[in-house]
């Protein structure tokens, strides 16, 4: 009779910070064989979004796929509380939602780690998760494939669950192929000029323009005051979402920026005038992928497309590399028709929100006051 214990998939749970940092060597490896690797799935990435991020009541989540004493899955989870509503009646009742943590620190496409089929790792989670530990009411993943394996899962079709799609708008890319000659060519006459002239007028200014890479870990916390100061000199001032508007999101990529330069994973790029910082973009880099993390400009000189000239240069050093892509992450909104990310992109890609929920009371009820929510914001506007 044949043994074949060493083909089941065995899970464990790493809920504490210490399990967290043990696994931090199987992790790095398990990345570099992973079959769809991404920097948003790091080690450094997801642990000091973790890090900076998570609340009091957020419960770490990380599922590690073992097949016999191999590693060959991670999913980097995170189980976060929402309110189920502000009703008297349902103060203190919470859903339990499973979410990847990589959703923080403007995580882009968060996905499992995994030398196996994506398919046979979501069927043993969601065994795990329907058969296992069944404490949670949803599973709510962002930035997913439009094909992603979880929407076929047989698990997630059963009618005690609710599955749903939300449509996110267009992510963009550019294929690096070819040579920067033949990829201009590609922009349109328009496109080109545009971006000629500008350039043109803006190195012709009194002082120089030049660009500046700064990738030596010694260098980062610098170089990130630098474009954290251009940044808040314009509209992105204290805002949530910007790389400066508050003192964790200061710390999380101070942090983040200097642990991936010592891996060569991350690099800030400078448009300069003479002395004075104009643009500023930070990239990450993994394997073959680039990503153009954040971009920002000085608003005094708009009139030159600052973003846009030194984005171009961006790409252009790419080509004749090892790179094959360059990522804009975030996505297009429906009013950009023109934007940087349309002009200068050789193709987009669709991404979608699964959402899985338990058809539960607490489910119930948040859903139902979720509606009641929209109706009444509705009636008002």
């Amino acid at each position: 009779m044949m043994d074949h214990s060493c083909d089941v998939l065995k899970i464990e749970i790493i809920d504490s910070d210490e399990g967290f940092i043990a696994l931090k060597n199987e992790w790095n490896t398990l990345t570099e064989k992973s079959i769809n690797p991404s920097f948003y799935a790091t080690y450094p990435f997801v642990f000091t979004a973790w890090k900076h991020y998570h609340r009091e009541d957020d419960r770490l989540f990380i599922l590690v796929v073992r097949q016999g004493p191999t590693l060959v899955g991670i999913a980097p989870f995170r189980i976060g509380k929402v309110d189920v509503g502000n009703i008297r009646l349902f103060k203190g009742m919470q859903l339990r939602v499973i979410r990847f943590i990589a959703e923080w620190g403007s995580g882009d496409k968060p996905a499992i780690l995994t030398t196996e089929s994506p398919e046979r790792i979501w069927d043993r989670i969601f065994q795990f998760l329907t058969r296992e530990f069944t404490h949670w009411d949803g599973i709510w993943l962002v930035e997913q494939p439009v094909n992603s394996p979880i929407l076929t899962r047989n698990a997630v079709r059963k009618l005690w669950y609710s599955t749903s799609v939300v449509k996110n708008a267009p992510s963009f890319y550019t294929s690096i192929t070819g040579t920067w000659e033949d990829y201009l060519k590609t922009r349109g006459k328009n496109t080109f000029r545009t971006w000629k002239n500008s350039r043109k007028k803006l190195f012709e200014l009194p002082g120089g323009a030049f660009f500046q890479h700064v990738n030596d870990p010694g260098s980062m916390g610098t170089a990130l005051k630098r474009f954290i100061d251009i940044e808040q000199s314009g509209w992105k001032k204290d805002q949530e979402f910007s790389v400066g508007g508050n003192e964790k999101n200061r710390r999380f990529y101070q942090e983040l920026l200097v642990e991936s330069a010592h891996k060569g994973m991350a690099s800030i790029v400078f448009l300069v005038l003479g002395t004075t910082d104009i643009a500023g973009m930070i990239v990450y880099k993994y394997k073959t992928l680039v990503y153009g993390a954040h971009v920002t400009y000085c608003q005094k000189y708009a009139s030159y497309s600052p973003g846009v000239i030194l984005n171009a240069e961006i790409i252009r050093t790419l080509f004749g590399t090892h790179n094959e892509e360059y990522d804009y992450l975030g996505f297009q909104k429906a009013d950009e028709k023109n934007s940087l990310k349309k002009k200068w992109s050789t193709g987009s890609r669709e991404t979608i929100t699964v959402i899985v929920n338990k058809r539960n009371v607490r489910m119930g009820l948040f859903t139902q006051g979720t509606r009641l929510k929209t109706l009444l914001r509705n009636i008002v506007n």
